[in-house]
């Protein structure tokens, strides 16, 4: 894949699988877990590099709060976010957690993080050609191109997974992928 979206600053996390891969067919949305305020992304990314103490055996591609977006996986990489969908898919981490009300994810940290993260996810799906639309778990295991949570990945690969819920049963999935499909339009459009 090209190296898309430079104008990102990058954290190199520590965890990862150097691969070489040209494509990918998920776009996997995660919830960090931790409050939607400026500087959670970065204190996540940091995390993930191993700046904060020892680096969770886990990563991400991306880290996406109400301020900022940060890059912490190359593209070209296999993060470590989503067993069983590691290979083919592209991490995106929210800032907000899974248990978030209907409510909490309309507030305005929430509302700037999930535009954000349209912007970015238009933006690579644009680059690799991911098809719009959130997928089934039946989907991902079919090999089908879209957007899924990481409790769709839970779902399809049990044995893989470790239980995960995110990005919980509230994440405003309607509203979120038409601000994608806004994102989208905005750069078909020039």
């Amino acid at each position: 894949m090209k190296a898309l979206l430079d104008q990102y600053p990058f954290t190199q996390a520590a965890n990862f699988t150097p691969a070489g891969r040209t494509t990918a067919t998920l776009i996997v949305i995660h919830t960090m877990e931790a409050p939607e305020k400026p500087g959670t992304a970065r204190g996540v990314a940091d995390w993930f590099g191993g700046k904060r103490g020892a680096a969770p055996k886990a990563s991400a591609h991306f880290c996406v709060g109400p301020d900022e977006v940060i890059q912490c996986v190359r593209l070209d990489d296999v993060a470590w976010h989503a067993p069983g969908a590691n290979r083919s898919g592209i991490g995106i981490e929210h800032t907000g957690f899974a248990a978030q009300t209907v409510e909490q994810w309309n507030d305005e940290g929430s509302n700037a993080t999930l535009q954000r993260s349209a912007r970015l996810c238009a933006e690579l799906m644009r680059e690799t050609n991911i098809a719009p639309g959130r997928l089934t778990p039946d989907q991902i295991k079919a090999n089908m191109s879209g957007i899924c949570g990481h409790i769709d990945v839970t779902h399809a690969f049990p044995d893989e997974g470790h239980g995960h819920t995110d990005p919980g049963p509230n994440f405003p999935w309607d509203r979120y992928l038409a601000l994608v499909a806004e994102e989208l339009g905005k750069l078909a459009a020039g």
